[in-house]
């Protein structure tokens, strides 16, 4: 079959969309073609076709249009959609074909979500969000079947579209991209990573926090902290930087601008605790945070914020803790506790990977992705 991959959102090499889906959809005999609105580019990249163009510019209507063209020419049985806008342009292009085309909505994030809503004020921002709510219930009536990435974003959708068919398919990582190294962990030496973007909403000001008091706590402590990932703007580069500036001068930090998926791995893969202390918002706490997975799969415990998604779908106290982002205090006698108990850290590290390699990766779900959209 010819299956097309549509996102609005996303980059051609996504983790999910190409190095997960897509690559298992080929190596199945599939013929597969990615379209992304996000970047100028047609290639083909392990016998994947990449057929891109840069939209942010264009309004919603040449988007669409854009899109359309590229289905045209490729000329799908299945298409893969990432967001309601490249929904319609799915279901425009299938009215003018005379072979019944199939629309799969892939549902990983909340929509309208807040970086759809930060550009609006109140009372602005309910109206744009009511908005934003109708035009997706839109698009989806459009879609024939539905996947999802999480249980708690599959509720209002399992709820309206009873009817239609949708698999779980969640985020686990295929193990071929993890390369294992083994935890070499030392009671005066600490490294840690934030990555994404750098705002307090995301958790960096918590993180800057732990560094912080963590300094204060240990004077011959040696830490070590990458920072992977960008500002939303030149106001907000100035803001962090101050920041940054007030840590101690015991405190080693290295920068690092968006990795891509593979790059981003080998780049983590020496910290020795990945902490994710993004703020406890209604969507952040019903959100199954992707990297959770890749931590996990890198054998080594995590520190995440408190969320109802993470404590339903993962075995979290197995190798890490759920805390109060704010809570600089507890954070930091957690990392504590695991220089002063290394038996406690290996034991995370390990539970960590038998989880991965029991549970959490992408060959236990890859047979019900390609059977589900087979099955269409």
């Amino acid at each position: 079959m010819n299956i097309s991959f549509l996102t609005s959102g996303h980059y051609p090499f996504d983790d999910r969309i190409f190095f997960h889906m897509a690559k298992s959809l080929f190596e199945n005999g599939d013929n597969i073609e990615v379209a992304s609105s996000k970047i100028d580019m047609k290639n083909f990249v392990d016998g994947i076709s990449l057929n891109c163009f840069f939209g942010d510019n264009l309004s919603k209507n040449d988007k669409i249009k854009h899109f359309i063209l590229i289905l045209s020419d490729f000329s799908p049985d299945i298409i893969i959609c990432s967001e309601p806008l490249t929904i319609l342009a799915a279901k425009k292009y299938a009215k003018r074909q005379s072979k019944k085309i199939k629309i799969v909505y892939d549902i990983t994030e909340w929509y309208p979500s807040k970086k759809n809503l930060n550009a609006y004020k109140y009372p602005l921002k309910i109206f744009q969000f009511l908005k934003f709510t109708m035009f997706n219930i839109y698009a989806s009536c459009m879609a024939d079947a539905f996947i999802f990435g999480e249980w708690y974003k599959s509720k209002p959708f399992r709820f309206i579209f009873s009817g239609k068919p949708f698999a779980y398919i969640t985020y686990y990582p295929d193990l071929k991209y993890i390369v294992k190294r083994k935890p070499e962990f030392s009671e005066n030496k600490i490294r840690l990573s934030y990555s994404g973007k750098i705002t307090s909403e995301k958790g960096f000001n918590n993180f800057i926090s732990v560094l912080k008091v963590l300094s204060e706590y240990q004077n011959n402590l040696k830490i070590e902290a990458k920072i992977i990932g960008w500002y939303e703007n030149e106001r907000d580069k100035e803001k962090y930087k101050k920041l940054i500036q007030s840590l101690n001068e015991n405190i080693n930090l290295s920068f690092h601008d968006k990795q891509s998926f593979c790059d981003f791995i080998n780049l983590i893969n020496d910290s020795d605790i990945f902490l994710d202390l993004r703020s406890t918002d209604f969507e952040n706490r019903h959100c199954l945070p992707i990297k959770l997975f890749y931590y996990a799969a890198l054998e080594r415990p995590v520190i995440f914020s408190n969320s109802k998604a993470i404590r339903k779908e993962v075995e979290i106290s197995k190798f890490g803790f759920l805390v109060e982002p704010t809570d600089t205090n507890q954070i930091v006698k957690i990392i504590l506790r695991y220089l002063e108990n290394p038996n406690q850290y290996y034991e995370h590290c390990m539970n960590a990977r038998n989880l991965t390699e029991t549970h959490y990766n992408w060959e236990k779900l890859k047979p019900a992705f390609s059977n589900f959209i087979h099955s269409l």
